[in-house]
Protein backbone atom coordinates (compact mmCIF):
# COMPACT_ATOMS: atom_id res chain seq x y z
CA UNK A 1 0.00 0.00 0.00
CA UNK A 2 1.65 3.29 -0.75
CA UNK A 3 1.94 6.24 1.45
CA UNK A 4 -0.88 8.79 1.46
CA UNK A 5 0.26 12.09 -0.21
CA UNK A 6 -0.18 14.86 1.89
CA UNK A 7 -2.13 17.64 1.16
CA UNK A 8 -0.25 21.58 1.20
CA UNK A 9 -1.74 22.67 4.22
CA UNK A 10 -1.18 19.71 6.06
CA UNK A 11 2.37 20.03 5.13
CA UNK A 12 2.32 24.03 6.04
CA UNK A 13 0.84 22.91 9.32
CA UNK A 14 3.89 21.24 10.22
CA UNK A 15 6.26 23.51 9.06
CA UNK A 16 4.72 26.18 11.31
CA UNK A 17 4.62 23.47 14.19
CA UNK A 18 8.22 23.03 13.69
CA UNK A 19 9.76 26.26 12.83
CA UNK A 20 7.36 28.73 15.18
CA UNK A 21 8.30 32.32 15.16
CA UNK A 22 7.09 34.28 18.40
CA UNK A 23 5.05 36.89 17.48
CA UNK A 24 6.70 40.70 18.80
CA UNK A 25 4.78 42.24 22.19
CA UNK A 26 5.23 45.72 23.02
CA UNK A 27 5.60 45.68 26.83
CA UNK A 28 5.47 48.62 28.80
CA UNK A 29 8.01 48.85 31.18
CA UNK A 30 8.58 51.95 32.87
CA UNK A 31 8.10 53.20 36.34
CA UNK A 32 8.05 56.29 38.47
CA UNK A 33 11.44 57.03 39.54
CA UNK A 34 10.97 59.88 41.54
CA UNK A 35 7.64 61.11 42.51
CA UNK A 36 6.42 63.97 45.57
CA UNK A 37 6.91 63.64 49.14
CA UNK A 38 4.61 64.97 51.99
CA UNK A 39 5.44 68.46 52.68
CA UNK A 40 4.65 70.72 55.82
CA UNK A 41 5.50 74.69 55.44
CA UNK A 42 4.41 77.76 57.13
CA UNK A 43 2.62 80.86 54.83
CA UNK A 44 5.97 82.79 54.79
CA UNK A 45 7.11 80.27 52.80
CA UNK A 46 6.45 81.52 49.29
CA UNK A 47 6.02 78.16 47.34
CA UNK A 48 6.98 74.45 47.21
CA UNK A 49 7.80 71.64 44.81
CA UNK A 50 6.52 68.32 44.13
CA UNK A 51 8.70 66.28 41.43
CA UNK A 52 7.65 63.51 39.59
CA UNK A 53 9.14 61.59 36.65
CA UNK A 54 9.18 58.44 34.50
CA UNK A 55 12.02 56.66 33.43
CA UNK A 56 10.44 56.29 30.12
CA UNK A 57 9.65 59.82 29.07
CA UNK A 58 6.27 59.49 29.33
CA UNK A 59 3.87 62.82 30.37
CA UNK A 60 2.29 62.44 33.59
CA UNK A 61 -1.18 63.43 35.03
CA UNK A 62 -1.46 65.16 38.20
CA UNK A 63 -4.81 65.24 40.40
CA UNK A 64 -5.46 67.12 43.60
CA UNK A 65 -8.25 66.09 46.41
CA UNK A 66 -9.12 68.29 48.44
CA UNK A 67 -9.82 67.53 52.40
CA UNK A 68 -14.00 68.02 51.92
CA UNK A 69 -14.02 65.95 49.12
CA UNK A 70 -14.64 62.08 48.29
CA UNK A 71 -13.34 62.17 44.70
CA UNK A 72 -10.21 63.47 43.19
CA UNK A 73 -9.71 66.07 40.41
CA UNK A 74 -7.88 66.08 37.12
CA UNK A 75 -5.55 69.05 37.54
CA UNK A 76 -2.65 68.64 34.22
CA UNK A 77 -1.68 66.18 31.35
CA UNK A 78 1.93 67.33 30.84
CA UNK A 79 1.93 70.31 30.31
CA UNK A 80 -1.96 71.22 29.69
CA UNK A 81 -3.66 72.30 32.45
CA UNK A 82 -7.54 70.62 33.18
CA UNK A 83 -8.70 72.59 36.14
CA UNK A 84 -8.58 76.52 35.51
CA UNK A 85 -8.77 76.72 39.05
CA UNK A 86 -5.49 75.19 39.92
CA UNK A 87 -4.27 78.35 37.37
CA UNK A 88 -3.87 80.74 40.24
CA UNK A 89 -1.91 78.81 42.51
CA UNK A 90 -0.08 76.12 40.35
CA UNK A 91 2.15 75.53 37.54
CA UNK A 92 4.13 72.88 35.47
CA UNK A 93 7.92 73.15 34.63
CA UNK A 94 9.14 70.57 32.31
CA UNK A 95 12.69 70.08 33.39
CA UNK A 96 13.48 66.65 31.32
CA UNK A 97 11.91 64.08 28.99
CA UNK A 98 9.31 62.52 31.23
CA UNK A 99 10.11 64.99 34.18
CA UNK A 100 7.08 67.43 35.66
CA UNK A 101 7.33 69.29 38.16
CA UNK A 102 3.98 70.64 39.93
CA UNK A 103 5.02 74.16 41.89
CA UNK A 104 2.87 74.97 43.95
CA UNK A 105 1.98 78.73 45.77
CA UNK A 106 1.65 78.56 49.49
CA UNK A 107 -1.99 79.18 50.45
CA UNK A 108 -5.05 77.80 51.51
CA UNK A 109 -6.45 76.68 48.46
CA UNK A 110 -3.42 75.04 47.65
CA UNK A 111 -2.93 72.62 50.56
CA UNK A 112 -4.59 69.50 49.40
CA UNK A 113 -3.93 65.88 48.48
CA UNK A 114 -1.91 65.96 44.70
CA UNK A 115 -1.68 62.25 43.23
CA UNK A 116 0.91 62.08 40.25
CA UNK A 117 -0.02 59.31 37.56
CA UNK A 118 2.10 57.28 34.80
CA UNK A 119 -1.01 57.05 32.14
CA UNK A 120 0.54 54.09 30.35
CA UNK A 121 1.35 51.83 33.53
CA UNK A 122 -1.39 53.41 36.08
CA UNK A 123 1.50 53.55 38.60
CA UNK A 124 0.80 56.72 41.10
CA UNK A 125 1.77 58.30 44.29
CA UNK A 126 0.12 60.80 46.10
CA UNK A 127 1.47 63.31 48.95
CA UNK A 128 0.06 66.14 51.38
CA UNK A 129 0.65 69.45 51.34
CA UNK A 130 0.22 71.32 54.31
CA UNK A 131 -0.07 74.87 55.47
CA UNK A 132 0.95 75.63 58.95
CA UNK A 133 0.93 78.73 61.16
CA UNK A 134 2.97 79.36 64.26
CA UNK A 135 2.16 77.56 67.05
CA UNK A 136 0.93 79.62 70.45
CA UNK A 137 1.24 78.84 73.81
CA UNK A 138 -0.22 80.98 76.66
CA UNK A 139 -1.22 80.79 80.21
CA UNK A 140 -3.94 81.87 82.30
CA UNK A 141 -3.68 82.38 85.84
CA UNK A 142 -7.52 82.38 88.27
CA UNK A 143 -7.66 81.67 91.77
CA UNK A 144 -7.85 78.13 91.79
CA UNK A 145 -6.16 76.91 88.85
CA UNK A 146 -3.20 77.44 86.39
CA UNK A 147 -4.18 76.91 82.63
CA UNK A 148 -2.11 76.01 79.65
CA UNK A 149 -3.60 76.38 76.39
CA UNK A 150 -1.70 75.71 73.10
CA UNK A 151 -2.86 75.87 69.37
CA UNK A 152 -2.27 75.72 66.18
CA UNK A 153 -3.76 76.72 62.96
CA UNK A 154 -3.39 74.69 59.74
CA UNK A 155 -4.95 74.40 56.17
CA UNK A 156 -4.56 70.29 54.79
CA UNK A 157 -5.77 66.86 54.99
CA UNK A 158 -3.20 66.09 57.15
CA UNK A 159 -3.86 67.44 61.09
CA UNK A 160 -0.42 67.87 63.34
CA UNK A 161 -0.15 66.86 66.72
CA UNK A 162 0.79 69.03 69.40
CA UNK A 163 3.43 67.94 72.66
CA UNK A 164 3.32 69.26 75.77
CA UNK A 165 6.30 68.75 78.18
CA UNK A 166 7.05 70.12 81.47
CA UNK A 167 10.87 70.57 82.60
CA UNK A 168 11.61 68.52 79.86
CA UNK A 169 9.61 65.53 80.38
CA UNK A 170 5.99 64.88 78.12
CA UNK A 171 3.12 65.64 79.95
CA UNK A 172 -0.03 63.63 79.14
CA UNK A 173 -1.85 62.86 81.66
CA UNK A 174 -4.61 65.62 82.16
CA UNK A 175 -4.33 66.76 78.36
CA UNK A 176 -7.57 67.29 76.80
CA UNK A 177 -6.58 67.78 72.76
CA UNK A 178 -10.14 69.05 69.98
CA UNK A 179 -9.17 68.91 66.49
CA UNK A 180 -11.02 70.34 64.06
CA UNK A 181 -9.88 68.98 60.37
CA UNK A 182 -8.53 71.30 57.62
CA UNK A 183 -8.67 74.04 60.47
CA UNK A 184 -7.07 73.96 63.86
CA UNK A 185 -5.82 71.90 66.70
CA UNK A 186 -5.80 72.62 69.84
CA UNK A 187 -4.92 71.42 73.67
CA UNK A 188 -5.59 72.14 76.98
CA UNK A 189 -3.29 71.45 80.59
CA UNK A 190 -5.76 72.71 84.12
CA UNK A 191 -2.93 73.14 86.44
CA UNK A 192 -4.38 72.67 90.30
CA UNK A 193 -2.44 75.78 92.19
CA UNK A 194 -1.47 73.59 95.45
CA UNK A 195 2.03 72.39 94.55
CA UNK A 196 5.07 73.86 93.80
CA UNK A 197 6.28 71.29 92.03
CA UNK A 198 4.20 71.89 88.81
CA UNK A 199 5.85 75.53 88.70
CA UNK A 200 8.93 75.20 85.99
CA UNK A 201 9.54 75.73 82.33
CA UNK A 202 6.33 74.42 80.16
CA UNK A 203 6.98 74.03 75.95
CA UNK A 204 4.27 72.95 73.46
CA UNK A 205 5.83 71.07 69.92
CA UNK A 206 3.95 70.82 66.59
CA UNK A 207 5.10 68.49 64.63
CA UNK A 208 3.53 65.34 62.44
CA UNK A 209 3.45 61.71 62.95
CA UNK A 210 2.88 58.98 60.58
CA UNK A 211 -0.44 57.55 62.15
CA UNK A 212 -2.25 60.67 61.68
CA UNK A 213 -1.43 60.47 57.87
CA UNK A 214 -4.52 60.22 56.03
CA UNK A 215 -5.36 56.23 54.29
CA UNK A 216 -5.46 57.37 50.77
CA UNK A 217 -2.19 59.14 50.71
CA UNK A 218 -0.22 56.54 49.31
CA UNK A 219 3.57 58.33 50.31
CA UNK A 220 5.08 57.52 53.54
CA UNK A 221 7.43 60.36 54.56
CA UNK A 222 6.31 62.28 57.70
CA UNK A 223 6.82 66.30 57.65
CA UNK A 224 9.74 67.61 58.96
CA UNK A 225 7.88 70.35 60.54
CA UNK A 226 8.46 71.54 63.78
CA UNK A 227 7.96 74.51 65.64
CA UNK A 228 8.33 74.67 69.25
CA UNK A 229 6.53 77.47 71.96
CA UNK A 230 7.11 78.08 75.38
CA UNK A 231 6.28 80.01 78.84
CA UNK A 232 7.15 79.61 82.36
CA UNK A 233 5.11 79.24 85.34
CA UNK A 234 6.49 80.74 88.47
CA UNK A 235 6.22 79.23 91.97
CA UNK A 236 4.13 82.14 93.19
CA UNK A 237 1.36 81.28 90.35
CA UNK A 238 1.70 77.91 91.38
CA UNK A 239 0.78 78.53 95.19
CA UNK A 240 -2.80 77.09 96.61
CA UNK A 241 -5.38 80.03 97.00
CA UNK A 242 -6.56 80.86 100.66
CA UNK A 243 -9.81 82.57 101.48
CA UNK A 244 -9.21 86.10 102.18
CA UNK A 245 -5.20 86.09 100.93
CA UNK A 246 -4.26 89.37 100.34
CA UNK A 247 -2.79 90.90 97.04
CA UNK A 248 1.05 90.23 97.75
CA UNK A 249 0.41 86.56 98.51
CA UNK A 250 0.44 86.64 102.23
CA UNK A 251 -1.46 84.07 104.81
CA UNK A 252 -4.39 85.93 106.54
CA UNK A 253 -2.33 85.98 109.76
CA UNK A 254 0.84 87.05 108.29
CA UNK A 255 0.17 90.84 107.99
CA UNK A 256 -2.35 91.92 111.13
CA UNK A 257 -2.53 95.33 112.13
CA UNK A 258 -4.45 95.73 115.44
CA UNK A 259 -4.76 99.22 116.13
CA UNK A 260 -6.50 99.93 119.52
CA UNK A 261 -8.06 103.15 120.66
CA UNK A 262 -7.58 103.67 124.08
CA UNK A 263 -8.62 106.62 125.65
CA UNK A 264 -6.67 106.68 129.00
CA UNK A 265 -7.57 109.30 131.81
CA UNK A 266 -4.71 110.22 133.35
CA UNK A 267 -5.25 112.25 136.40
CA UNK A 268 -2.32 114.79 135.98
CA UNK A 269 -1.13 115.86 139.56
CA UNK A 270 -2.44 119.29 139.75
CA UNK A 271 -4.84 119.07 136.83
CA UNK A 272 -8.00 117.58 135.85
CA UNK A 273 -7.07 117.37 131.93
CA UNK A 274 -6.64 113.99 129.92
CA UNK A 275 -4.58 112.49 127.12
CA UNK A 276 -5.62 110.35 124.03
CA UNK A 277 -3.05 107.61 123.22
CA UNK A 278 -2.72 105.31 119.60
CA UNK A 279 -0.98 102.43 120.03
CA UNK A 280 -0.30 100.01 116.65
CA UNK A 281 0.98 96.27 116.87
CA UNK A 282 2.07 94.79 114.12
CA UNK A 283 3.06 90.90 114.15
Amino acid sequence: MLPRRMKGSEVLCILLSIFSIPLPINVVDSALVEFPNNTAVTGTTDRTEFKCESDEGIELEWFMQANDTVQRKPLSVGHDFKDEGAKTFSWIRNGAPGKFTLILSIRDESAQTYTCREPDTNQENSAELIKMEPTKFEKDVNESHVILACSVNFRGNWAPELELSHNGTSVVDGVDVFVVPNQNVSSTLVIPRHNSACAGHYSCTTRFHLRGKPDRTTDNSVPSYMDTSTLTVHVEEIQEMHPGITSDGNSPGSVITIIILSVVLVAVAGGGGGATRIIAYKK
